[in-house]
This record gives C-alpha cells, structure tokens and sequence, in this order.
C-alpha cells in the first residue's frame, strides 16, 4: 500500500468524523481542513474552532499575560492554566458549572511551601487567592506523586471538580467538592474530600522551614484565609487539581475534551 494512499486515507477519515461530530453542532461548513477544524456556522456565520486548536493555544497565553497579581503571589505555569482553561470552557459549555466567576487552580508539581493554590476571577482576570495547599499522606512527602480515587487511600485525587454547599464539622467550615472524573476524582465526595483550614498549613511552619502538613486527601489551607476562600468559591464553581500524571493526562476526559466554540468568545 503506497505512501500517498495511506495519507489520503487518513484525511478522509479525519474529514468524516470532522462532518459527523458537526453534525450534532449545527450546520458547518468547513474552511480549514486542518487538525484545527476551524469552521464556519452557515446559520451566523461565525468562526468555530475546537479546544485543541492553535486559536486556543493563542487565547490561553493571551489569558497568562493578562492576569493580575498581588504583591507576595506567585506566578502560575502558563501550561497548568492552559489545561485549566480548557476543562474550564469545556465545563461551561456543557453546563457543568452553576457558576462560571472563579477558577480554583492546585498545581501538585510544586513543592509543598509553595503557594500551590491560585484562585482566579474569571471575569476581571484577577488572581483573589494564592495559598499553600496540602496533599495527602500517603500522596508524598514534600512533592505530591502519587493519587488515587479510592477509599482509605489518605490520598490526593487528580482531575476537575464542582465546588458545593458548604458545612460545619470537624475542621470547621468546610467545603464539599464534586469530583468529575471517573476513577480520578468521583469518589471525592463519598470519601469527604473537602477544603477546610488546618492548622498544619501555615506561613510559620515555611518560615522556619519546616514542612506544611499533610492531610487524608483534602486539600487544606490555612485557618487564617478559610472561611475567606470557601466563601468565594462555593456554589458551582471550577476546581482543578493537577500533577502530570501521564495516565491522567491520557485517559482524561475533560482534559482531552474537544468543543466547538465562537472565535468571538475567546478574544482573541
């Protein structure tokens, strides 16, 4: 079978499912074949293009350099955000998301005395938080390398996430998380894996060099901006844990999403 053969096969199947997976998307008409996808929708007109695409690479780096940080905050990884983003538009389009204000980005590649946890106001593009963060006990010492879904682990659980109502309990104010990934993160809410303050988790214990706490799998911060955090970020918003894990970062759904939506949107 020919070189030239091969390659006309694969385009013609690239084209098929590009028209059958537009079929469920309005009428489009394609004006770049290319692996970007980009279309038009003939009833508006306007330009679609996919989460995958290079005007999504565009808007995320548009994005990183627009976000606005307080003195003392850390800058986030322009990779990490762009997996956030992209969970993040996918979730919105597909109603997943009560509220669509706050993105809540944990970035477990970091050690962790690092400012692990960025809270962005996805309207202004203002980071409103960034704390330390725990990981589990059994997720690592002072990295985050291991994660799991299943009960009694004591470990961090990867992936994207609803924020929910809050509760008094042990820890006091606490927020509930809705884990949306299957076997990544959906028993989180099962096994109680919540945001709360902890007083293991504080400037004190980085200052004298001594390494934040662990927790069994919830990600905590520190009693002083608890309430603060929990408060800002209940109710429907994204949460998104990451670490590149590469069975995660293969078999994710979310992350590997793929979404037709308006160029205009992006402002790009």
């Amino acid at each position: 079978m020919s070189k030239t053969y091969l390659i006309w096969v694969k385009g013609l199947a690239g084209f098929l499912l590009l028209m059958v997976t537009s079929s469920f998307q309005g009428k489009l008409e394609v004006i770049n074949s290319s692996s970007n996808y980009l279309v038009h929708d003939k009833e508006d007109g306007k330009r679609l293009v996919t989460l995958q695409s290079d005007e999504f690479i565009a808007y995320s780096a548009k994005f990183h350099r627009q976000l606005k940080y307080d003195d003392g905050h850390d800058t986030i990884s322009p990779k990490i955000l762009s997996h956030a983003l992209r969970g993040y538009l996918f979730l919105k389009h597909t109603e997943e998301l009560a509220s669509d204000q706050y993105l809540t980005i944990i970035d477990f590649t970091l050690f962790c005395n690092k400012k692990r946890l960025w809270v962005i106001d996805m309207e202004t593009k203002k980071v409103v938080f960034n704390e330390l963060v725990a990981h589990g006990a059994q997720t690592g010492e002072e990295y985050a390398k291991s994660f799991s879904n299943k009960y009694g682990s004591n470990k961090s659980s990867l992936g994207f996430y609803t924020t929910g109502g809050t509760y008094f309990g042990s820890n006091n104010l606490s927020l509930k998380l809705n884990g949306l990934e299957a076997k990544f993160n959906t028993n989180a809410f099962a096994r109680g894996i919540v945001i709360h303050g902890a007083s293991y988790v504080n400037e004190d214990l980085v200052k004298r060099k001594e390494r934040i706490g662990r927790s069994y799998g919830c990600p905590a911060v520190s009693q002083k901006i608890n309430t603060r955090l929990v408060n800002t970020i209940k109710g429907g918003n994204c949460l998104f844990i990451y670490s590149p894990i590469v069975e995660y970062l293969q078999n994710s759904d979310i992350m590997n999403a793929n979404l037709y939506i308006t160029v205009d949107e992006l402002g790009i």
